[in-house]
């Protein structure tokens, strides 16, 4: 029999293994990147350690991915606009240099201006500072999955 641990809203912990809870709901297809995208970010105020993500870091945006978002048309949706200063975000590390030095990186918004920013200690928590992962669109997969 297997033991189910709730560690947060949208990740639970199955024999020792952690999973986030994903469905149709709460995606956004971006087929320009040929991604989806979850809309809200979630597990805010948990470093990347206790979210486990190093095991996770490809389901996470890019830099690249990031910046192409954040100039998008899906930019509002997304609150990557400047319309919010408390859904920061955790994104892959571009860099090897800091990723052997332990650094993680994140997609910061703040007024006025955005930020990437890629020296954060991965045991590093904020209350505006949480998970948003993405994923390819799966191929014949036409409907908007945020609707």
């Amino acid at each position: 029999m297997s033991k189910v641990k709730k560690i947060s809203e949208n990740v639970v912990e199955i024999d020792g293994e952690r999973y986030v809870k994903e469905d149709s709901k709460g995606w956004l297809d971006i087929p320009e990147l040929g991604i989806s995208v979850e809309i809200e970010v979630h597990d805010k105020n948990k470093s990347w350690d206790k979210l486990n993500l190093k095991d996770r870091e490809k389901e996470l945006l890019t830099a690249e991915q990031s910046i192409w978002l954040a100039n998008s048309k899906y930019a509002k949706q997304l609150k990557m606009d400047g319309s919010s200063s408390e859904d920061d975000f955790f994104i892959q590390q571009p860099f090897n240099l800091n990723r052997k030095n332990g650094y993680v990186a994140g997609f910061c918004m703040y007024s006025g201006y955005a930020d990437l920013d890629s020296f954060w200690d991965s045991g590093d928590s904020g209350s505006a500072l949480g998970v948003r992962f993405s994923r390819k669109i799966l191929k014949g997969s036409k409907k908007n999955r945020s609707s």
